[in-house]
């Protein structure tokens, strides 16, 4: 018996996992390879975009019943499009080259050469010794208008080497470093996600120490912005939006006094506020126009500025955040890259908290490459936020059923690092 139902999108309900589109997952702002409805926003949301889905046939409701005519959005088995089914035009820009960033295709494998736990007091030595060179240089830049490039660099190979064993142990720890100064903290962590990406995406060594310096110095111009304008808790007037965009013609005549700066590192300061549809500045460049380099610089920007406290902003959980990307994906920023940044840091990011729909809470111990929203948790609080004497681990892929109420399982959303007092990097530190 097939295990999927196709239902049409009036009948969807809550609690029910969406296996299936009618039409491939690009064409649509959702991640991939299923998920579980949590809410009625995201029934409107499928009904945007698709005449009908799939759904497992566990997860439908008792009193489930298809209508004799339900409407059918497919004519001798091809898909019809209508006007509320039809998906949108992705952008189209010139010229059509793009780099293919597919690791099946080209560039290296790397594989995880240490656990998360063997590779997090490593990386946590290495985050301290990249805190302290970030702080100091930054201060220094500020004070002097000189930039230390060398003490940089020194503190990228550490760094890059501890990706390459296990990418999730430097990532756990940026998500939980403490958010003093968002310009010290946003550095750091923007290295290490675009390093991740270059990871990912099987960019050479040389291409990866690049990388990460790149996306560290993104924002260097910013100690010339005034503080008022750059800790303002409100939306800036239309002058001072104009001053913040000067952060990167500083940041350039930053990286030109500092002298013998790599091309490809001047263009993720170039570039990394300009967006694929030509919306972005300061030049409005767009497409291929735009260096790849560039192009990963805008992504990681923007997805850890979401994810952090700004002083106008609250932050997103990283679930919220990759949604958003999908929906600017071909938009802002190449779908292609995209696509291998959600593969790189996960729906639900290794070391992150998150909430079941038993209430449960548990930290996310191992990705599932193939269906993200599955991972394996480790569940360490029982419904009630109590801290459990013996935590289990629970592979989301295989346990889709709960042991205790025996109802579909799955995680309800993630939490922010801290939540119910707890610092995932004290479970593998101890």
């Amino acid at each position: 018996m097939d295990s999927h139902q196709k239902v049409p999108v009036d009948l969807l309900k809550v609690g029910m996992y969406v296996a299936k589109l009618d039409r491939p997952w690009l064409e649509t702002p959702f991640l991939f390879q299923g998920f579980y409805i949590r809410d009625e926003d995201e029934i409107d949301e499928i009904k945007a975009h698709c005449g009908h889905v799939f759904v497992t046939r566990e997860t439908l409701p008792n009193d489930f019943a298809m209508p004799k005519d339900s409407p059918d959005s497919r004519v001798n088995g091809e898909t019809v499009a209508t006007s509320a089914t039809k998906p949108r035009e992705p952008h189209k820009s010139e010229p059509e080259e793009v780099i293919d960033l597919d690791p099946e295709t080209r560039g290296i494998r790397y594989a995880e050469k240490a656990t998360l736990k063997e590779e997090m007091r490593t990386a946590s030595s290495v985050h301290t010794q990249a805190i302290d060179a970030v702080h100091g240089v930054m201060d220094e830049l500020r004070k002097s208008g000189s930039l230390d490039l060398r003490r940089l660099e020194s503190t990228i190979t550490p760094m890059v080497d501890s990706v390459l064993r296990n990418p999730a142990a430097l990532a756990c720890l940026v998500r939980m470093q403490k958010k003093d100064d968002y310009l010290y903290h946003h550095s750091l962590a923007s290295s290490v996600w675009a390093t991740i990406l270059g990871r990912q995406v099987g960019l050479n060594r040389e291409d990866l120490d690049l990388l990460s310096l790149g996306a560290m110095v993104l924002d260097v111009g910013k100690t010339l912005v005034p503080d008022e304008i750059l800790s303002k808790p409100d939306q800036l007037s239309a002058e001072e939006t104009k001053i913040m965009q000067r952060h990167v013609r500083f940041g350039l005549d930053i990286l030109n006094e500092a002298g013998g700066v790599d091309s490809r590192v001047i263009d993720m300061v170039a570039y990394h506020h300009e967006r694929f549809n030509g919306t972005g500045y300061p030049s409005g460049c767009q497409g291929s126009d735009i260096p790849v380099f560039g192009r990963i610089a805008g992504i990681v920007d923007a997805y850890d500025a979401m994810i952090t406290l700004r002083p106008y902003a609250k932050p997103v959980s990283s679930y919220d955040a990759l949604r958003k990307l999908q929906k600017l994906a071909d938009v802002e920023f190449q779908a292609e890259i995209v696509e291998q940044f959600t593969r790189a840091i996960g729906v639900f990011p290794t070391g992150t908290l998150v909430e079941l729909n038993t209430g449960e809470v548990g930290i996310v111990t191992k990705q599932n490459r193939i269906r993200r929203l599955r991972p394996e948790v480790m569940v360490i609080m029982d419904s009630d936020k109590q801290l459990l004497e013996n935590f289990r681990v629970i592979d989301l892929n295989e346990e889709t059923v709960s042991s205790m109420s025996g109802k579909s399982l799955w995680i309800d959303r993630g939490l922010e690092p801290g939540a119910h007092g707890v610092d995932p990097t004290e479970f593998y530190l101890d």
